[in-house]
């Protein structure tokens, strides 16, 4: 698959090339039947040597000058420095005035010179620099475009000089006829640069929230990669005009364009790195490579500006050619690096579906940066698929493709943490199981050696004492006061018994055991229960009427304590799929804000109630009362 992929990439310009139509006759013919013209073909070049070419002389002799036909659909060649001049010829067929626009998509060239001429002589002559403020251009657009007029059955022929210091020179051109420029192309242009401007800022701040969110360096990196895209595609456009025209930091013209790329190169290497685990693989050289790239771009910017700055553009304006061809050189190597190393990654298996997926999302902008770079150095004639317009459809591409992809991350780091609160929530759940299942095999165990070891000493005590009291006739009134506390001592061991495992509950039922239960209450004498029991008319399961017993117990053991309360009122209602308790009294009631489930009552209650799966709330104020409510599901 990967091999298919780089065959592609590398053909492809080759097929791009045999397809493209030169048939075409040499002088463009306006007859009136189309509004916008792309690219035409019939573009002539001539790159100045070592002379200035007087504009005059190219008119009145064109023949001394050997233009060559133009390549591609963009004419792109290496000007090391160097201006061009550009040519084609159009025809007004039409019996009708024209009012056209040359548009040359172009805004960071240091000079573009634009002349009209007719029989060999120049009728017109406009001059453009990225410097000149939009509102001095007669077409207020941060683009170079320049309108003409064409009579009827006029034929003209127009030159542009080209002029940069840096890099490479292209021709994008478009012609338009006015009316139709300015119905259409500044609203498409706001609005198709507004949504794409949004997309990438909205993506930016959803990175920086997922950053804080999970405390998560890859997220604020990719934030910062968007970030610098659009950075790179305003640049790019010649946003920047708008707001900084000067160079007064240091960078201008087209300068900014290789800054900013240089920034979203680093940029990328700390994302990729950081999202492909560099850091785990076994050879260190990614990460000293990686940092050597990101140092390299790092001094190339700061003596960018220390030239402008302190040496007045000094190293810049000597050695243009030779600083160009090394930034050049230095922008083209890290995206083969990047793209190598993820190629690798995919082969030993490191994290191999998150570098196949970052693969195939930087596709199609390592393509068009390829294509660009061939087209750049004149391997290929230039086009359209190098241009800006078709940059931000790959990084669209590629952004909307990541984002997902962090999203599916963000959606399996959530899932791993609900599984691990589930774990830790089964595991808790199990530690209360099993204490309180300790609990009642400890209340077991001790109401049976209560009643079975204890109950029965005091009751052997007390018959051998009563039978030694009737034998001898003794009318000892301190012997009979013994042989009345061996009663009630017996009478209390068999009540402590009954209430820690009460037989009611366990053959009966929890109906059964909670009105015995209330009748002792109220057989004291100190406390009104009053009782009602709705819909329950079968038996549940033995842990669901132990422990809602248990919570019963302990809610009228802290009422009784505490309370102060006269009455109490406890309902059990039964629905299909839950046992609801509400127990309330009309004691003085507590704080729950300050004093919440910090007793030992209510932690106990909690306790239970959560065994259960169920759900308890405390309502109370001091001198309301309280009123508890447990829910129970039936499983």
């Amino acid at each position: 698959m990967i091999k298919k992929l780089l065959i592609i990439l590398i053909l492809f310009p080759s097929f791009y090339l045999f397809a493209q139509d030169k048939t075409k006759d040499d002088i463009i013919d306006y007859d009136g039947s189309w509004k916008k013209l792309d690219s035409p073909e019939e573009i002539y070049f001539l790159p100045e040597l070592n002379e200035n070419f007087p504009i005059e002389k190219l008119a009145a002799f064109p023949q001394v000058y050997k233009f060559q036909k133009a390549r591609g659909s963009v004419p792109t060649y290496w000007a090391g420095g160097r201006a061009y001049w550009f040519r084609f010829e159009l025809k007004n067929s039409t019996n009708l005035i024209q009012n056209l626009l040359i548009h040359l998509h172009l805004s960071l060239y240091d000079e573009i010179a634009f002349y009209v001429t007719e029989n060999k002589k120049v009728i017109d002559k406009q001059t453009l620099s990225w410097k000149t403020p939009q509102q001095n251009r007669i077409i207020k657009h941060r683009d170079f475009i320049f309108p003409t007029t064409i009579q009827p059955r006029q034929q003209v022929v127009y030159y542009l000089k080209v002029r940069k210091k840096f890099g490479s020179i292209s021709f994008p051109l478009t012609i338009w006829e006015k009316n139709n420029f300015d119905y259409f192309y500044p609203t498409n242009d706001h609005y198709n640069w507004g949504f794409i401007s949004g997309i990438f800022a909205f993506v930016f701040f959803i990175s920086l929230l997922l950053s804080l969110v999970f405390n998560e360096k890859l997220y604020m990196y990719y934030g910062i990669y968007v970030l610098a895209a659009l950075s790179f595609i305003y640049t790019m456009q010649g946003y920047f005009i708008r707001f900084y025209g000067d160079g007064a930091l240091g960078i201008e013209g087209d300068k900014v364009r290789y800054i900013a790329a240089m920034i979203l190169l680093i940029t990328n290497i700390f994302f990729v790195r950081s999202y492909l685990r560099w850091d785990l693989l076994k050879n260190p050289l990614f990460q000293w490579y990686s940092n050597f790239f990101i140092i390299l771009f790092c001094i190339l910017i700061s003596m960018s500006f220390l030239d402008h700055l302190a040496l007045n553009d000094y190293l810049f304006d000597t050695f243009t050619v030779s600083i160009t061809f090394l930034v050049s050189l230095a922008i083209c190597i890290p995206p083969f690096f990047v793209f190598g190393t993820t190629i690798y990654c995919i082969v030993i298996k490191h994290f191999q579906k998150d570098a196949s997926y970052y693969l195939l999302a930087n596709l199609p902008v390592f393509f068009i940066a390829f294509y660009s770079g061939l087209s750049t150095y004149e391997f290929v004639p230039g086009s359209f698929i190098a241009g800006i317009d078709y940059f931000v459809i790959a990084f669209l591409i590629e952004i909307m493709a990541l984002s997902g992809l962090l999203a599916y991350r963000v959606k399996m780091i959530q899932n791993t943490s609900e599984k691990l609160l589930i774990e830790k929530n089964f595991i808790q759940q199990q530690r209360t199981q099993a204490v309180l299942e300790a609990e009642e095999r400890e209340r077991i165990r001790i109401a049976r050696d209560l009643h079975d070891g204890i109950g029965q000493t005091l009751a052997a005590a007390r018959m051998t004492l009563g039978n030694y009291i009737s034998q001898k006739k003794i009318k000892d009134t301190g012997m009979q006061n013994s042989l009345d506390l061996l009663e009630e001592s017996i009478k209390e061991v068999r009540e402590i018994s009954h209430n820690m495992m009460p037989n009611s509950l366990t053959k009966f039922g929890l109906t059964s055991a909670l009105k015995q239960f209330s009748n002792k209450i109220n057989a004291l004498g100190n406390l009104e229960i009053d009782l009602q029991i709705v819909g329950v008319k079968e038996r549940f399961d033995e842990k669901t009427e132990m422990m809602l017993y248990r919570i019963v117990q302990e809610i009228i053991s802290n009422i009784i304590k505490h309370a102060e309360a006269q009455k109490v009122s406890i309902e059990l209602v039964k629905h299909e799929h839950e046992l609801i308790l509400i127990i309330e009294d009309d004691g003085k009631g507590f704080d729950t804000i300050n004093s919440g489930s910090n007793g030992i009552g209510l932690k106990n209650i909690a306790t239970r109630v959560e065994y259960l799966n169920g759900s308890v709330n405390f309502d109370s104020t001091i001198g309301r009362g309280t009123s508890v409510v447990v829910e129970v599901p039936l499983l």
